[in-house]
C-alpha cells in the first residue's frame, strides 16, 4: 500500500501532467449554455436495508460468455487484422467486431500474477474480445516501463516487461485480443539526455504533447522507444509484439493535436524560445509558399489558416512516425492519435494518416434526455469522426462514476455502434487500479461497478453478434474547405451531424485543400445521399424522439428513454418507472424509476422462439458507506410479460459468481410468460431456460456446473 506521502506526491504529478484535462475536455464536450435538468430530486432515496450489497463480485462474473471467444483461441489464428475501406477484416476474410476495454497503469503492474488469469478469464465470461494497454509509460505511474534505477532513462524495465507480457499470453489465451499505445504520459528528465529544447521540457513538467511536432530530439526518443516496444520478444508467446496477430491497434500518440489542443504551446507567450523559433520559421516558410497571411496563420486560437497550417505538421510527424513503425515491420492498423476533448472538425484531415481513425467521447447524465436539435451526446461526438472509407475505433468511452445513471451508457453505445457500423469500442476504464477487492469507488475503474459492467454481458451480445440491423440509409456530409476550416464546425455547432447519427449512418467527407496535397478527397459511400449543408434539422417538424431507419431503436427525449426493438434483444432504458412500455414480444411495467431492463437471446434464436435468454436488470450504485466498498446496488422491481413459443421455460436467479440461486417456473398463457422481478434471491441477471440449468451445455459445448449456467 503506497504512503499518504506517495499518494500526495503521485497526485500532484498527475496534475502537473494535465492527466484531469480529460475532465475538463469532458465539461467542453457537454456544454449546452443552459443549465442541466435537475434529475437527481426524481430518484427514490437509497435504501441502504433493501439494496444489494455488493451484487457484482470484483473476481467473478454473474454469466459466462466465453463462447463467444472460441474460434479465437487463442487471439490472433485468424492472421492480422487490416483496414479494408471502412471496415476491420482478419486475414482469413471474417469480418473483425471487439467489445472492448482499458487496462491501464497500475492494473498492468502490479496485479498479483494469478489475478492477472482470472482476470483475463472474467473478461472474456462477461464478453469482451479486446484489451487496449494504456499508461504504460506514464510518470505518475511507478513502476512503469522505464527502468526508474537506470541513469538512462531511455532502457526498458524487465520486470515490467514480464508483467505486459504475462497480461498479454493471458488475454491471448482467452481468446482477447490487444490495442497497444506508443506514447501517452511519458515525461522528459534529465537523464533522456535530450540535445534540443530539453530545458523548456524540463520546465514544464508536461508530457510530450504538442512539442514532438516540432522538436526533432523528441522524435528521435519516440521512434527509439517503439522500436524498442514493438519489437520486444513476449516471452510466453515467443513473438514479438510487432509480430503478433493479437494486436489489432498501435496508436502513436494519445490525446495529442496541435489544430485544437496544443498548437497554443508554440506561441511566444508561452516562455518556449527554443520551440517558439521552430513554430516561428516553419509557419511563415509555408504562409510564403502558399500565399497565405503571415499573421492568419500564426493564429494557432483561431480558425482560418492557422488549421490548415497545423494539420500540415501533423502530417509530417504522422508521415516520419508511421514510416518508422512500417519500417520495422509492424502490419497492426495504426491510428495517429485521436479525434477528442471537443474538438472542431478541422483536426480530421491529419487523422487520415493512419489506418483508422480513433475516438474519445465521454457523456454525462441524462444523456437520454437530450434534445439533438439543441445539443450534442456523447455518441454524436464519435458519429463526428466517421470519416468516409476509414474504420472508426473508439479507444475511449464512458459516462463514469458517479454519474448516476451511468447504467444507461453500454447499450445504447453498443446499439448506435451496430447501427453505424463502428468498430472496436473500449471502455475507459475496465481497470486503471491494482486488480483486487477494491476500496473505494473510481472514476477510472468500472471492474466492480454493476452500473456499468453489470450491463457489459448484454451489451456484448447486442454488438458482436449483430442483434442491431445496420442502417438502412447513408447520409455523406461532404464539406468545402471553407466548412472545415473556417468555422468551429462540430457536433456542437451542427444540427446536420446532431440529428443524423441516430438515424442513419452518417459518413464524413473530407475536401481536397491545394495547401494539403496529401489529403485524399473522401468518396461517399455507394448509394449514399450527398448533403452539403451542415446546419441542416434533420428530423421530422415537431418530433420529440428520434428513430433509427431501420426501426429497431427509438430515443424519446421527453421522457428519457432508449428503446432498442429487433428480433434477438429487446430493451428499454431510461425513465421507464410508472410506465407500460412494449416492444414486438414484450412488455415492461416497471416500477423502479430509472433502469436498464434488456431481454437478450443467447442462443441465437428470435425472443419469441429463443430457449435461452438473459435477463438484465440494473440501476444505480452508490457507495456502501464514507465513499467504500461493497457497492449498494438498486434492485429493479417490475414485471415483463414475454410472448414466446417456447413453452417449459424457468427462469433463474443468478448471483455475483453466476451460480443458480432459485428457479420459478414461469406459466405460459396463450402464449406469454409473466415473471416479475427480482425473482428469488436473485439480483441483476437472470436467463429464462427450457431445461433444467445442468442439461443445458453453453452454446460452444463447454462442460458447465449449475454454478455457471451461461
Amino acid at each position: 500500500m503506497r504512503s499518504r506521502l506517495a499518494v500526495v506526491l503521485a497526485l500532484a504529478s498527475m496534475i502537473a501532467l494535465g492527466f484531469y484535462r480529460e475532465r475538463a475536455f469532458r465539461a467542453a464536450e457537454a456544454q449546452t449554455g443552459a443549465p442541466a435538468p435537475a434529475a437527481e430530486g426524481r430518484y427514490d432515496p437509497v435504501n441502504p436495508s433493501r439494496w444489494f450489497r455488493g451484487a457484482l463480485a470484483w473476481n467473478a462474473s454473474p454469466v459466462d460468455l466465453r463462447f463467444l471467444n472460441k474460434d479465437d483461441r487463442p487471439a490472433g489464428r485468424r492472421g492480422f487484422v487490416k483496414a479494408v475501406g471502412d471496415q476491420m477484416v482478419f486475414e482469413d476474410g471474417t469480418p473483425a467486431r471487439f467489445w472492448g476495454g482499458n487496462l491501464a497503469a497500475y492494473a498492468l503492474f502490479t496485479t498479483p500474477r494469478p489475478s492477472i488469469a482470472a482476470q483475463a478469464r472474467r473478461m472474456a465470461q462477461l464478453g469482451y474480445n479486446l484489451m487496449r494497454i494504456h499508461h504504460h509509460d506514464s510518470t505518475w505511474v511507478h513502476p512503469n516501463v522505464f527502468d526508474a534505477k537506470s541513469k538512462n532513462a531511455r532502457r526498458l524495465d524487465v520486470d515490467a516487461f514480464d508483467s505486459l507480457d504475462w497480461w498479454i499470453k493471458c488475454l491471448k489465451d482467452e481468446g482477447i485480443y490487444v490495442w497497444l499505445d506508443m506514447q501517452v504520459g511519458r515525461q522528459i528528465e534529465a537523464r533522456d539526455h535530450l540535445e534540443f529544447g530539453a530545458a523548456e521540457l524540463l520546465k514544464t513538467q508536461s508530457n510530450l504533447a504538442g512539442f514532438c511536432y516540432y522538436n526533432p530530439d523528441v522524435q528521435r526518443l519516440m521512434k527509439e522507444f517503439q522500436n524498442q516496444y514493438l519489437s520486444h520478444v513476449n516471452p510466453y508467446t515467443k513473438m514479438a509484439y510487432k509480430d503478433d496477430p493479437a494486436v489489432i491497434g498501435v496508436l502513436l500518440t494519445n490525446e495529442n493535436d496541435l489544430a485544437h489542443h496544443f498548437g497554443n504551446r508554440m506561441l511566444p507567450d508561452k516562455g518556449n524560445p527554443f520551440h517558439t523559433a521552430l513554430f516561428t520559421k516553419d509557419y511563415k516558410a509555408f504562409a510564403k509558399e502558399h500565399g497565405l497571411p503571415e499573421s492568419k496563420v500564426f493564429q494557432t486560437w483561431m480558425a482560418g489558416p492557422s488549421k490548415i497550417y497545423l494539420g500540415e505538421i501533423e502530417h509530417r510527424f504522422n508521415k516520419a512516425l508511421v514510416g518508422d513503425l512500417r519500417a520495422i515491420g509492424v502490419r497492426a492498423p495504426i491510428a495517429t492519435t485521436n479525434y477528442w476533448g471537443a474538438s472542431p472538425l478541422f483536426v480530421l484531415p491529419s487523422l487520415t494518416d493512419g489506418d483508422v481513425i480513433d475516438v474519445h467521447s465521454y457523456g454525462k447524465a441524462e444523456e437520454l434526455s437530450l434534445d439533438p436539435r439543441r445539443e450534442p451526446g456523447f455518441v454524436h461526438w464519435i458519429g463526428a469522426a466517421q470519416v468516409s472509407g476509414k474504420p472508426l475505433t473508439i479507444t475511449e468511452w464512458n459516462v463514469p462514476y458517479p454519474t448516476v445513471d451511468r447504467f444507461t451508457a453500454p447499450l445504447y453505445v453498443a446499439s448506435l455502434a451496430a447501427f453505424q457500423g463502428w468498430d472496436a469500442p473500449m471502455i475507459y476504464n475496465y481497470s486503471q487500479d491494482k486488480l483486487q477487492q477494491p476500496g473505494g469507488p473510481s472514476e477510472w475503474s468500472s471492474f466492480f461497478d454493476p452500473a456499468l459492467t453489470g450491463v457489459m454481458p448484454a451489451a456484448a451480445l447486442l454488438y458482436r453478434r449483430g442483434h442491431v440491423s445496420p442502417a438502412k440509409k447513408t447520409y455523406h456530409l461532404a464539406l468545402t474547405p471553407a466548412q472545415l476550416f473556417d468555422r468551429d464546425l462540430s457536433p456542437k455547432t451542427s444540427a446536420t451531424i446532431r440529428t443524423l447519427v441516430e438515424q442513419s449512418r452518417l459518413t464524413i467527407g473530407l475536401p481536397a485543400v491545394k495547401e494539403l496535397p496529401w489529403l485524399a478527397p473522401s468518396k461517399p459511400p455507394e448509394g449514399a445521399i450527398v448533403v452539403d449543408d451542415p446546419d441542416r434539422d434533420m428530423l421530422p417538424q415537431g418530433a420529440s424522439e428520434v428513430h433509427s431507419d431501420t426501426g429497431e431503436l427509438t430515443r424519446d427525449w421527453n421522457q428519457g428513454i432508449q428503446f432498442i426493438d429487433t428480433a434477438r434483444t429487446q430493451s428499454v432504458s431510461g425513465w421507464i418507472g410508472g410506465k407500460e412500455l412494449k416492444t414486438a414480444d414484450a412488455r415492461f411495467q416497471f416500477r423502479t424509476k430509472k433502469a436498464v431492463v434488456a431481454l437478450t437471446s443467447v442462443d441465437d434464436q428470435p425472443l419469441g422462439k429463443s430457449r435461452f435468454i438473459l435477463v438484465t436488470a440494473v440501476a444505480r450504485a452508490v457507495p456502501s458507506d464514507k465513499n467504500h466498498t461493497p457497492l449498494l446496488s438498486e434492485p429493479v422491481v417490475g414485471t415483463i410479460d414475454l410472448k414466446t413459443e417456447v413453452d417449459d421455460l424457468q427462469l433463474l436467479a443468478l448471483a455475483a459468481d453466476g451460480k443458480v440461486v432459485s428457479r420459478l417456473a414461469t406459466n405460459r398463457i396463450q402464449g406469454v410468460v409473466t415473471f416479475t422481478l427480482p425473482a428469488g434471491r436473485g439480483t441483476h441477471w437472470f436467463v429464462l431456460k427450457s431445461r433444467p440449468a445442468e442439461a443445458i451445455p453453453t452454446p460452444d459445448q463447454t462442460p458447465q456446473s449449475a454454478a455457471a449456467p451461461l
